[in-house]
């Protein structure tokens, strides 16, 4: 073997070795400064909790007990989880506790103002207990009307068939003439 072509070998070996050492030692390092609660292991970890709270409020009737241990297990792990608050919401409104629920559908919007992942089930909500809602609850549940009419009405429109208080029938109609004129105009100026 030539000088050369030995120096290409030993080269080529040492650019090898100094690779895998480098990869061994990011991998060591990584792993030794990840707690074990880490972010490898949030999905799993709230995943499981999630799945058996959304069972458990899809038997018939829902197991409302089962339905709030399981979201609130989801909300240990992760407490933005805007969908497990929104359905603390409708546990405490399925218990006629609206103070709870008005709550609970406050740190939902806290969390996602705009959804997008609960924005129709949102609507559907809110709208569905205008009569029962704060002011401010009225405020942030037409704000995610508005922004979602203009991006995605198909969900609005879809969210709007199911609304059957009559006053949140209203109140969902008036906001989406509202941003219906408001497009109107961005578009002619």
């Amino acid at each position: 073997m030539r000088a050369q072509n030995a120096y290409r070998v030993r080269l080529g070996a040492a650019i090898v070795l100094a690779t895998a050492a480098t990869a061994s030692a990011f991998a060591l390092a990584l792993s030794v400064s990840l707690p074990t609660a880490g972010w490898t292991t949030w999905a799993p970890v709230a995943a499981v909790p999630e799945g058996r709270a959304v069972q458990a409020a899809s038997t018939s009737p829902a197991d409302l007990e089962a339905v709030e241990a399981w979201t609130r297990r989801t909300l240990a792990v992760r407490p933005g989880e805007a969908a497990a608050w929104a359905r603390l919401a409708w546990v405490a409104a399925e218990r006629g506790d609206d103070a709870a629920a008005n709550a609970y559908l406050d740190r939902s919007y806290t969390t996602a103002p705009f959804g997008p992942d609960i924005t129709a089930w949102r609507l559907r909500f809110a709208y569905g207990r205008w009569g029962r809602l704060t002011p401010d609850l009225r405020r942030q549940a037409d704000a995610e009307l508005r922004a979602t009419r203009r991006t995605r009405w198909a969900v609005v429109e879809a969210a709007a068939a199911d609304v059957e208080d009559p006053a949140g029938r209203l109140a969902f109609t008036l906001a989406k003439q509202a941003e219906d004129r408001a497009q109107q105009a961005r578009d002619q100026g």
